[in-house]
């Protein structure tokens, strides 16, 4: 644990922080931004693409950390079709077990990167990596003429989808790809985990900031996202659109490209927890 003049160093102050809704402020404060790197190097949001975000949490020192999210982007059809391949992995809380979540979409080269046709997969382990009796799923869909049209566990589905929509997924393509300025608004249906629709979100320019890490500014645009069903997001990018962060509630997604290392790490901590 951190002494008491180290917080002071870094402008700790649990009860100020623990008062104010989570921020990079407040993630600095907790000390969850001391391993983050700046990236290097060029970067074409429009491009191909990989990008891992560690999952960091509001909660005890155990706890900070839940695991990760790992989205891979490549085009096709000149640019006109976009692929998201996607991973999150999150470390259960209440019992010793890991959430495996992955995903394949093919969508729209859009402003929104309009989901088109996708596969989903999810199920629970336990600590040696064995499934979970029962704790598999499995979806798959396509939009056909404003409708959903999918296989869930064996069983069909048909639903209507507003337009215009995208994905959760998704946004973490579509921010990277916006104008960093001041700009009409995008209204949208959100398609949370490739399953729930959730109506009447806007998505639309916030701030440009410069927010000091590790003693020099980092220079930062920010989008906000707001609608029904969902805590407010805000999405950090940099001055090439790469997006290093994106916080809603008490959770932030954190740009690291070596938290899978970490996630091991974790992973072998909880197997020798006493109880496990």
């Amino acid at each position: 644990m951190a002494s008491q003049k180290a917080k002071r160093r870094r402008g700790y102050n649990a009860e100020e922080t623990r008062s104010r809704p989570l921020s990079l402020a407040a993630l600095k404060a907790y000390g969850a931004l001391e391993a983050f790197a700046r990236p290097e190097g060029e970067f074409d949001p429009a491009g191909g693409w990989r990008h891992t975000y560690r999952l960091w949490l509001v909660g005890n020192r155990w706890h900070q950390y839940r695991g990760f999210l790992d989205v891979k982007r490549g085009t096709s059809d000149g640019g006109h079709s976009v692929d998201l391949e996607v991973r999150r992995s999150l470390l259960m809380s209440h019992q010793p077990a890991i959430h495996e979540t992955t995903a394949s979409l093919t969508c729209a080269g859009d402003a929104l990167c309009t989901p088109r046709s996708w596969e989903i997969k999810a199920e629970t382990l336990d600590i040696t990596g064995k499934p979970f009796p029962l704790s598999r799923l499995v979806a798959s869909a396509s939009v056909k003429g404003g409708r959903i049209e999918g296989r869930r566990g064996g069983r069909t589905f048909d639903r209507r989808v507003p337009t215009p929509f995208t994905s959760d997924f998704s946004l973490f393509d579509v921010v990277q790809r916006l104008a960093k300025q001041e700009t009409k608004p995008m209204r949208f249906a959100l398609l949370q985990d490739l399953d729930e629709v959730k109506e009447e979100h806007v998505l639309s320019y916030r701030e440009r900031l410069s927010f000091e890490i590790g003693g020099a500014g980092l220079a930062l645009h920010c989008y906000q996202q707001i609608g029904r069903g969902i805590l407010p997001y805000r999405y950090y990018v940099d001055g090439q659109g790469r997006l290093l962060f994106a916080i809603s509630g008490i959770r932030a997604y954190i740009l690291d490209p070596k938290v899978q290392v970490q996630h091991k790490r974790s992973v072998e901590r909880l197997a020798r927890r006493p109880g496990k």
